[in-house]
């Protein structure tokens, strides 16, 4: 499993639209038709930054492009769109890798508690 972060800002006085949009969007599909799969995916927000954790299991570029196919995730973001600060096109894959490319966050560390184990 890997973990990705995504980053974007929402104009000024929009938080609290945009929070009820990435609140109450239907989930997509979670598995790809190869196999890959979106373990769960969490959002945050603090004034107008927004950051999305996915937890993937497989390729990460098959998970976003199966995911950007998903209508409930293409209305949510097309929504979105009016509410960013900086403009974003997805209507291309390359629209979209550039978009996601800008917007990925530096993985920097990850730590995970193991239970029941003994240190020898």
């Amino acid at each position: 499993m890997e973990r990705y972060a995504i980053g974007f800002q929402v104009k000024p006085g929009t938080e609290a639209v945009v929070k009820d949009l990435l609140a109450g969007y239907s989930p997509p599909e979670w598995i790809t038709s190869g196999g890959d799969r979106l373990l769960g995916t969490s959002i945050f927000m603090k004034d107008g930054l927004v950051v999305r954790v996915m937890e993937i299991d497989g390729s990460l570029p098959r998970v976003m492009a199966h995911l950007a196919r998903q209508p409930a995730i293409q209305e949510l973001e097309r929504r979105l769109d009016e509410f960013l600060v900086e403009p974003r096109d997805l209507s291309s894959p390359a629209g979209a890798r550039a978009f996601f490319q800008k917007a990925m966050m530096e993985h920097v560390t990850t730590r995970v508690a193991v239970f029941g184990e003994q240190d020898t």
